[in-house]
């Protein structure tokens, strides 16, 4: 008896899946039909794009996006880091930005607690992280830049913590001037520092008193992007924000009129 009712439950489903599939046969079939009034079956793809519209614009992001898009890498791989890092994470770091000058911890004392490497050129004063008053786990990311007879260094600071109390910084440093090195043409492009008076470029007959002299307060109040003229000549820059130092990227204007409302979104 229980087998004869088993032959009937097989033979209805059988016939069940096969009045299914027949009808999804169709609904497929008139799907795909319709589809056919809408889809171009052969599409042409363009890979010349034309750029940014604003011809100094375009020239200018040509310029410091590879430069500019090694710091942004940088600040992700430090946005991750929540605990103290293990020796894995610092070979990572290394391997990932061989560009660096070095790493190194802190405690809540600013005492080094890692350092790499150990020994260093250049002389690193802790006082912009012992004078921070605030509150640190409010904080992704704090930079500073130091200045001394070896040159620029901008020092990224984020903190760790344990049982989610604050426990100190990881900082990574690094000079500026390296990362002209990955510009297509390091000697058309110009990093600055207004804050801090550096002013980096791959060419040598850069006039940085010039660029020193404009006031850059009222002209960082109005926009990220403008047109500055030293020597007779236009540039156009734009600024952006490296934690809470504030970096320029100019080069040569490449037309004498421009629209100085140009914007460029990165």
């Amino acid at each position: 008896m229980k087998f004869k009712n088993s032959v009937r439950f097989f033979a209805l489903f059988s016939v069940l899946v096969m009045i299914l599939c027949v009808s999804g046969c169709e609904y497929g079939s008139k799907v795909w039909s319709d589809t056919q009034n809408f889809v171009d079956p052969n599409p042409e793809i363009t890979l010349n794009h034309p750029g940014i519209e604003n011809q100094n614009d375009n020239k200018l992001a040509l310029l410091f996006t590879p430069v500019d898009g090694k710091i942004l890498s940088l600040i992700n791989t430090l946005s991750t880091v929540d605990s103290h890092p293990d020796e894995g994470w610092f070979k990572l770091l290394f391997m990932r930005f061989p560009w660096i000058s070095g790493v190194f911890t802190v405690d809540e004392e600013a005492s080094i607690l890692v350092k790499l490497p150990e020994n260093e050129i250049k002389p690193f004063k802790p006082g912009p992280l012992v004078e921070y008053e605030g509150d640190w786990s409010e904080i992704n990311l704090k930079s500073f830049v130091n200045y001394s007879e070896f040159g620029p260094e901008i020092y990224l600071c984020t903190p760790f913590f344990k049982d989610a109390e604050f426990k100190g910084l990881v900082v990574v440093h690094f000079d500026p001037r390296v990362l002209l090195n990955f510009c297509p043409e390091p000697e058309k492009l110009i990093i600055m520092q207004p804050d801090g008076g550096g002013v980096w470029s791959g060419s040598a007959e850069v006039n940085k008193e010039g660029f020193l002299k404009i006031d850059w307060d009222e002209l960082l109040d109005k926009g990220v992007r403008g047109i500055v003229k030293v020597d007779e000549v236009r540039y156009v820059w734009f600024s952006r924000y490296v934690g809470d130092t504030q970096i320029v990227y100019m080069t040569k204007a490449v037309t004498e009129k421009d629209n100085e409302d140009g914007i460029l979104f990165f």
